[in-house]
């Protein structure tokens, strides 16, 4: 299997924040399988390609050739789901907003005026303590390339190639 895939494989795996075991649970694959996957003892399944695929929504385009968007979009069904974990993910928006700051080196009083809220409110938004409304929403839209479900609850459907977030 070409390095460079491999290479991809790993950061997909490093993007969900997993060690080699539990990405092979999630993906349905014998850890041992997995680990010989990234240390180039062993060539990749169809198997592997549809799980990532399927489960992780991986572009396999990107995969392979490394151009393209890491994920797939492939989120407005409109199916019912149960997600449960939105209210955990949506009290870390705030430090998703920091990301964007960092990005751009802005100091506090920056972000607030590009926001047209107050610097104290600002950081009341980026510490949890004051909630994203849609007059925000429409502000960091506004002023920044940002994909607002990874905004709000940290999908990652945005993440290029370069490793970049927004």
């Amino acid at each position: 299997m070409d390095k460079d895939i491999i290479k991809r494989l790993i950061k997909v795996r490093n993007i969900f924040g997993e060690s080699v075991y539990s990405f092979s649970r999630k993906l349905k694959i014998p850890q041992p399988t997995l680990q010989r996957y990234e240390t180039y003892e062993r060539k990749a399944a169809n198997k592997l390609l549809i799980s990532l695929a399927q489960i992780c929504n991986v572009n396999i385009n990107w995969l392979l050739t490394g151009e393209g968007e890491i994920f797939v979009n492939n989120k407005n069904t409109l199916e019912r789901c149960c997600d449960n974990t939105v209210k955990d993910k949506l009290s870390q928006a705030g430090k998703r907003l920091v990301i964007i700051q960092e990005k751009h080196n802005f100091l506090d009083r920056e972000m607030a005026k590009l926001l047209e809220i107050s610097e104290k409110d600002y950081l009341k938004l980026v510490t949890g303590q004051l909630d994203f409304d849609i007059y925000i929403l429409n502000n960091i839209k506004k002023n920044f390339i940002v994909d607002v479900d990874w905004l709000l609850y940290g999908n990652n459907t945005i993440i290029k190639e370069s490793g970049n977030i927004i």
